[in-house]
């Protein structure tokens, strides 16, 4: 069986995103999919995709790194917790008896979830803290088969990122397309995943408020994963 790139990330990182970009961009033409449905979103109202997920094969999970299974070959993609944190409650990815919660109030409540949205679990933490501590928890690791990407830089500068993927493993592909130069890169330009947003960098900041703000900052031990335009 081939050994795929595996992606892991918090939920709302750009993990389809990447999984479109290693598929049209490495793995072309193959067939990565599900082949069968699969369930997403938030434990209390699952949603059945009914014809799977087309780069399924390329997914490791969004557990935190004590509970999933490490490929040979992983990449960790993390993105600014204000625009994860936006782009769940946009999609809604929170229990159904919050229904028309405000953005506001689903900042502050703490989540019942774990990991991944369809993993039932109280950590008494916000959504806020969780992001912070699934980053830290697996950059931690410090495992030299991770590839840790940032999402904004995927979307920003493509090729550095490709070049950096591509260099660790498949370094005799990078190579050779240093001598003999590569086919044209693909930069996923449509909307890819499960429930898509725009994917745009700064789009979070038409939700916070100036107070809402000042808690997101209150919550972290650092803003050192924050992006700064």
């Amino acid at each position: 069986m081939k050994e795929y790139i595996k992606i892991y990330s918090h939920p709302r990182s750009g993990t389809h995103f990447l999984e479109a970009f290693l598929a049209k961009n490495f793995y072309d033409g193959e067939n990565l999919s599900s082949e069968g449905s699969i369930y997403y979103g938030h434990w209390s109202n699952k949603i059945l995709l009914e014809d799977g997920e087309p780069y399924h094969k390329l997914f490791g999970s969004h557990f935190f790194p004590d509970k999933a299974k490490i490929a040979k070959k992983s990449i960790y993609i993390y993105r600014d917790g204000r625009a994860v944190i936006a782009s769940l409650w946009n999609s809604k990815f929170y229990n159904k008896e919050l229904e028309g919660i405000s953005f506001s109030d689903y900042l502050r409540k703490e989540i019942d979830w774990i990991g991944g949205t369809g993993q039932e679990g109280y950590p008494k933490m916000n959504i806020v803290q969780h992001w912070e501590k699934h980053i830290e928890h697996w950059i931690n690791l410090n495992n030299k088969d991770i590839l840790y990407l940032r999402f904004e830089d995927l979307k920003n500068n493509p090729t550095y990122v490709y070049n950096k993927i591509c260099k660790l493993f498949y370094p005799i592909k990078f190579y050779k397309e240093i001598i003999f130069g590569k086919k044209n890169l693909d930069p996923i330009k449509d909307k890819v995943g499960l429930k898509p947003n725009a994917a745009k960098i700064n789009s979070w900041e038409q939700l916070f408020s100036e107070e809402d703000l000042d808690f997101f900052y209150s919550q972290l031990e650092n803003t050192k994963y924050l992006y700064n335009k």
